[in-house]
């Protein structure tokens, strides 16, 4: 299969490391600083391993950043020498690929999550799910981890995903003053906003990647809650994308478009575009990742104040629940081809790379709103706080986690055709499934 030259969950690692940081607690470390020897403990079964010479950890994150977390491996493990290889996430699947047919050394990978099943279903990881150290993390990480019964890797660093971000601000002027809940309030709330010279929601259309989510949140509550579970479904042949509930969900993202709640000229917004009009106070609803947060905390912007919620329950049932897609850090796994006289080390570098300490490391570093780690707190930013209360334990994993790539262009492609008014819902669900019934005559087979 062929991949995408640039993922979306890169995109955002990108952008989220280049704002300025969440509030941070005051007796954390700084971001990039390593946690304190004495605050440390060393790796299970001690730092002095019979294994010394060159220890290699594949990462889609690069070295310098990692600099600290290098260091204290090394540390935790005298002699062993770690050479980290940032190969970044959109060339990941290439990189890996070609340092495997070399026959070049290859010990931890440590991948976007999104890459993980890939690796699983290839028999290319050593399976975890004898640690005895499960109970350090979130079980939302466990189970995004777990394929055929069997946990190929350990979450490490943040959870974060797509809530509705908002400009406070903007609804008190047209005297809002509680949070909306449904695309019916929204709509409500449209020609009010446009009269003060605000469009209802921003989106960065422009950066195709980001358009898959819209399915994710909206198939979420036309699959009744079981967005994974239907995904599966479909992906193996039981069921099809031009069923009503897949169909469904495309109708969702064509009613934001054709009632005119996106702002003019959509398809054509980059990221720092969309931010500009949102931050200055030009719409009200930006549907973006929940990184944002740190872009707000970096400076001044006096036409915002930003809050955050999840999305809008756009469907009449209401037993649905508002979810929200979402990540559960790196998937930090060991190599099912590692050297013998290495393993048991790789275990140990394992357990401190997912320790309490050096996660709480990671998500300074990369400003996460909650951790993967059950006893860390990720940040004590009021937004957050709030992510972590009011969305986390919602979320569901990004279904192009398990889509092949092929399928998660064909949605890209479709959806910005539905957006600009050339396709119909059902047009759109009719590409996408021609794309997978090709798959499978090509021999794709999904392993649930």
């Amino acid at each position: 299969m062929s991949t995408q030259k640039l993922s979306r969950r890169e995109f955002l690692r990108v952008g989220a490391l280049a704002g300025v940081g969440l509030t941070l607690v005051a007796c954390a470390p700084a971001p990039g600083a390593a946690p304190q020897a004495g605050n440390a403990p060393a790796a299970a079964g001690g730092g002095n391993g019979p294994y010394e010479g060159k220890f290699v950890i594949m990462s889609a994150g690069n070295a310098e950043q990692n600099a600290p977390l290098i260091k204290g491996i090394e540390e935790a493990h005298p002699g062993v020498k770690v050479e980290w290889r940032g190969l970044t996430s959109e060339r990941y699947t290439e990189l890996f690929t070609a340092s495997e047919v070399a026959g070049d050394q290859i010990d931890i990978m440590d991948l976007n999550g999104q890459d993980l099943r890939r690796y699983a279903v290839g028999n290319k990881l050593v399976d975890l799910s004898d640690i005895d150290y499960k109970d350090r993390f979130r079980e939302v990480g466990l189970q995004t981890y777990t394929v055929k019964g069997k946990l190929w890797a350990l979450p490490r660093g943040g959870i974060s995903g797509f809530p509705f971000l908002y400009n406070k601000k903007l609804l008190d002027q047209i005297g809002v003053s509680k949070e909306p809940e449904t695309y019916t309030d929204l709509l409500q709330m449209a020609p009010e906003l446009k009269k003060i010279g605000a469009a209802p929601v921003v989106h960065a259309g422009k950066n195709i990647y980001l358009w898959p989510i819209w399915q994710f949140f909206a198939y979420a509550q036309t699959s009744k809650n079981d967005p994974v579970e239907q995904t599966f479904k479909v992906l193996s042949g039981q069921t099809k994308f031009t069923d009503a509930d897949h169909v469904a969900g495309l109708e969702i993202l064509g009613k934001y478009a054709s009632d005119g709640l996106f702002i003019d000229g959509v398809n054509s917004l980059d990221g720092d575009s969309a931010w500009i009009a949102f931050s200055q106070g030009k719409a009200a609803f930006w549907y973006n990742h929940s990184s944002q947060v740190g872009t707000y905390r970096k400076g001044t912007f006096p036409e915002l104040d930003m809050s955050l919620m999840p999305p809008l329950r756009s469907v009449e049932d209401a037993t649905v629940k508002r979810m929200l897609p979402g990540g559960t850090g790196s998937a930090t796994c060991i190599y099912a081809k590692i050297a013998p006289e290495r393993l048991d080390v790789a275990r140990k570098i394992l357990d401190l790379m997912t320790n309490d300490q050096w996660v709480k490391w990671a998500n300074d570093l990369n400003k996460d709103p909650v951790s993967t780690n059950k006893n860390v707190e990720a940040s004590t930013d009021e937004l957050a706080i709030k992510y972590a209360k009011e969305c986390a334990d919602n979320q569901f994993t990004y279904l192009d986690w398990y889509w092949p790539p092929e399928i998660t262009r064909a949605f890209q492609e479709n959806q910005q055709a539905l957006v600009a008014g050339t396709k119909k819902p059902d047009e759109a669900a009719t590409s996408i499934q021609k794309v997978l019934d090709d798959l499978y005559k090509d021999g794709y087979k999904f392993e649930a």
